[in-house]
């Protein structure tokens, strides 16, 4: 067996991929590279073509009969590792989640097996244990509040994450169309910032800890 390893990552956004990215490895050493799978990405690791929560499930739905393919192509190196992460508030805003009367488990739950109904065939129920679903709550924004303040109470709570960080300093609005400017350079250092902190992130928010948790099962399945 070798003693790296190499994941995949299908999400929403290229500003996902730098935070996933650092989690993985943080949590798994030996993963020396994650590719990202969707959205395509440049040199600069920019999205090259179309990205969004829609062409997560495209992703899914396109490749569920050939997920054995995916993960041990024939040409190519295997993954041993894929995770596929869309955030709550945009299912919410895309109506295939339910707004929660109260933020928690169960909406998260309900989007995990959205998610992985994309992923099934009639032919396969059960999907391969390298895949990770990830449904970061309310946004994958709240891990890096967690790990950038400590003080920060009850980050899955917060309902936009990213204005959040505007009003505290660490995004800029754009000035183009007055939103949150996620400009992937500070991306890049909020994903530095999670994996450093990891366990206070973890301990903050229920998905980090249960997205970790089923990383590291894959990690030591590999390892028995």
């Amino acid at each position: 067996m070798s003693d790296t390893h190499i994941a995949g990552l299908v999400c929403e956004g290229q500003t996902d991929v730098p935070i996933l990215r650092k989690m993985i490895q943080a949590l798994w050493p030996s993963v020396k590279e994650v590719l990202p799978l969707q959205p395509q990405l440049d040199e600069m690791e920019r999205a090259k073509g179309p990205a969004g929560w829609t062409q997560v499930q495209s992703w899914c739905e396109q490749h569920a009969s050939a997920l054995d393919d995916v993960l041990a192509p024939d040409i190519g190196d295997p993954l041993d590792l894929l995770v596929v992460a869309i955030d709550i508030d945009i299912a919410i805003a895309a109506g295939i989640a339910d707004p929660p009367q109260e933020v928690g488990g169960y909406e998260s739950t309900r989007l995990r097996r959205t998610i992985e109904g994309w992923l099934k065939t009639p032919k396969r129920r059960k999907l391969p244990g390298a895949i990770v679903v990830s449904t970061p709550v309310m946004a994958i924004e709240a891990w890096v509040i967690a790990a950038l303040f400590p003080r920060a109470r009850k980050p899955e709570q917060i309902a936009d994450g990213a204005r959040w960080l505007v009003d505290n300093d660490k995004l800029r609005l754009s000035p183009k169309d007055g939103k949150p400017w996620k400009e992937l350079h500070r991306y890049r250092e909020f994903a530095q910032s999670v994996a450093s902190n990891l366990a206070r992130v973890r301990k903050s928010c229920a998905e980090a800890e249960r997205t970790s948790q089923a990383i590291e099962r894959c990690r030591d399945q590999l390892k028995d």
